[in-house]
């Protein structure tokens, strides 16, 4: 059977809401009940008293992403794993993350890049880094302390992520009419 990507059958990602550190629980299972599953993660530097320890984090607590086909019985067994709280949506029906989102996240995070947890931010410009380690990478841009960051949003779960590029390195996505230099004065 021949599933199209606009078909209401086709597998999309859906984003999922965890009890709180259940995130690699809730992977595995997924993964044990045969649904693809992705736990975006950031290293992080935790320091105590007598020393530092790098460690994976998942990049947005409390969430991770499902592929799955949006029937009733697969919405079912999402929601019946253990330390689900809720499969995100609007006005009670499952909303799917764009690809395009799910993309650029696992771009930015396994690109080598530095990134660090941002809040969501809907202004500033669309963009798409054309070249460097971070090629195809979309988000917006922001100034961050004296930095030019692009927001990586998955707007699903009104977070983002934040990675550093070079100004040289992005082009204006087609709904902009701005100018890369006028997006960070």
């Amino acid at each position: 059977m021949d599933i199209h990507a606009n078909s209401p059958f086709a597998s999309s990602w859906f984003a999922l809401q965890t009890r709180y550190r259940y995130e690699e629980r809730i992977a595995s299972e997924l993964k044990a009940k045969g649904f693809e599953s992705y736990l975006p993660t950031l290293r992080e530097t935790h320091q105590w008293k007598d020393r530092k320890k790098v460690m994976d984090v998942p990049a947005f607590g409390g969430y991770i992403f499902a592929r799955f086909e949006p029937s009733l019985q697969n919405r079912v067994r999402v929601l019946e794993t253990a330390g689900v709280v809720k499969l995100l949506g609007n006005h009670g029906r499952p909303e799917p993350v764009p690809e395009s989102e799910i993309s650029s996240l696992r771009l930015a995070l396994t690109s080598g890049a530095e990134c660090d947890r941002h809040p969501c931010v809907e202004i500033g410009t669309p963009v798409k880094v054309r070249s460097g380690m971070l090629a195809g990478v979309e988000g917006r841009v922001v100034r961050i302390a004296n930095q030019v960051k692009i927001l990586v949003n998955i707007s699903s779960v009104c977070q983002a992520i934040a990675v550093e590029v070079h100004l040289d390195d992005i082009d204006l996505l087609e709904t902009s009419n701005a100018t890369p230099a006028a997006l960070v004065n």
